[in-house]
C-alpha cells in the first residue's frame, strides 16, 4: 500500500514538472514570437517573484534566439554543401555517359 502511494505521488510530481516545463516553453515561445529575438528585460526589485519569472523568460528567449541563429547558419552551410555535391554528381554522371 505504501509503495502504491509512493508511486502515485512520484507520478504526479513528474506530471507537475512536465506541465511546468511545457508552460515555461510556451511562455518563452510566445514572448519570442511577440517581441522578437531582442526583448528588453523588465525587472522590478519591489516585486521579486514576477520579476524572476520575467527574467527567466527573457533568458529563455535569448537562448532560443541564439539557437535559431546557430541553426540558420548550420542549415545554410549544409544547403550549400548539398548543392556542391549535387553539382559534382551531375558533372560526373554526364562525363560517364559520354
Amino acid at each position: 500500500m505504501v509503495g502504491d502511494l509512493n508511486s502515485i505521488s512520484s507520478s504526479f510530481l513528474k506530471l507537475a514538472i512536465l506541465a511546468g516545463a511545457a508552460l515555461g516553453a510556451g511562455l518563452v515561445l510566445m514572448r519570442f514570437l511577440t517581441d522578437g529575438p531582442h526583448p528588453r528585460p523588465r525587472v522590478d526589485w519591489r516585486d521579486p517573484a514576477p520579476s524572476a519569472e520575467r527574467l527567466a523568460v527573457w533568458l529563455g528567449v535569448k537562448a532560443l534566439a541564439s539557437g535559431v541563429r546557430v541553426a540558420t547558419r548550420i542549415f545554410g552551410m549544409l544547403s550549400e554543401a548539398s548543392a556542391e555535391v549535387g553539382e559534382w554528381f551531375l558533372d560526373h554522371r554526364h562525363r560517364e555517359t559520354q
